[in-house]
């Protein structure tokens, strides 16, 4: 990848600032889900941080606590807990930016998705909109079985079939390239995203003032995708706020489909078509 690269840490929390010469057209904040780290933004042949650094943005690529850099944090909700921490690095990434007014937008895909809602409902004043794929407020009753179903940390492994789309969706080249990744599931904040999340998610998309994007798959098995379950969730925004959309074509990981980079496009304009 093309661009300047920086390690960050504060507060424990580590991240990798990309960025080109001259001033960016905004920050994006990266955060990951379940069984990898902040490399799932730049995979080979699915990057998204290369999409959005070709478009002039400054990426920062979250570790969450427990994945990639960082430690673990130790408590009852690790993901709650992972929120309170990205205001203190999203500012070092801003002053490494040097640009104390660069706009800042969040992207986080499944149980970071729900990272970044907690803490766009915190209100950080740069943050401008936010995206999520792969992070809906109902589990399927395949995925609830699944958690049900363990006896202890050594059981988390996700069928594939809830990952990918059917077959043609994605190609060889996407396992492969998860595996740059990849990294042991944590079984706190399996059971945090798929029993506490869905009471927690109305309150906290209420709460969250600035305009979201939020992407399921076609092929969600982790997510009800129906139209009654996105209904609800356009009804937990914020009037005007919130857009729910589905993504055709693919499973959970949809950035590691064959239509990653339409699906990066969708998310780069739509931060686009927020910055001033």
């Amino acid at each position: 990848m093309t661009g300047n690269s920086h390690e960050l840490e504060a507060d424990g929390l580590h991240g990798r600032l990309i960025r080109t010469e001259g001033r960016p057209a905004s920050l994006m904040v990266c955060v990951h889900g379940g069984g990898c780290s902040g490399r799932y933004f730049d995979l080979p042949s699915f990057s998204f941080a290369e999409a959005a650094l070709g478009a002039g943005h400054a990426v920062l690529m979250v570790d969450r606590p427990g994945h990639g850099m960082s430690p673990p944090i130790d408590g009852p909700d690790p993901i709650y807990s992972a929120s309170l921490l990205l205001t203190n690095l999203v500012g070092r990434a801003v002053a490494a930016c040097d640009d104390p007014d660069l706009p800042v937008a969040a992207f986080g895909h499944s149980i970071g998705g729900a990272v970044t809602m907690h803490w766009a409902a915190q209100s950080p004043p740069a943050l401008i909109c936010m995206v999520t794929s792969g992070i809906g407020s109902r589990p399927t009753e395949a995925a609830l079985a699944w958690l049900g179903g363990l006896q202890g940390d050594s059981d988390i492994v996700l069928p594939q079939a809830f990952f990918f789309g059917p077959d043609g969706s994605f190609d060889w080249r996407a396992p492969i390239a998860l595996r740059k990744s990849g990294e042991a599931w944590r079984k706190d904040e399996v059971a945090e995203v798929l029993l506490r999340w869905p009471e927690q998610f109305p309150f906290v998309a209420s709460r969250i003032g600035c305009p979201v994007l939020t992407i399921l798959s076609e092929h969600e098995r982790i997510w009800e995708n129906g139209e009654t379950a996105l209904e609800a969730m356009r009804d937990s925004f914020v009037s005007g706020r919130g857009r729910v959309e589905i993504a055709a074509g693919g499973g959970h990981l949809y950035e590691v489909h064959r239509n990653w980079s339409a699906h990066a496009e969708r998310i780069i304009a739509f931060i686009e078509g927020h910055i001033e």
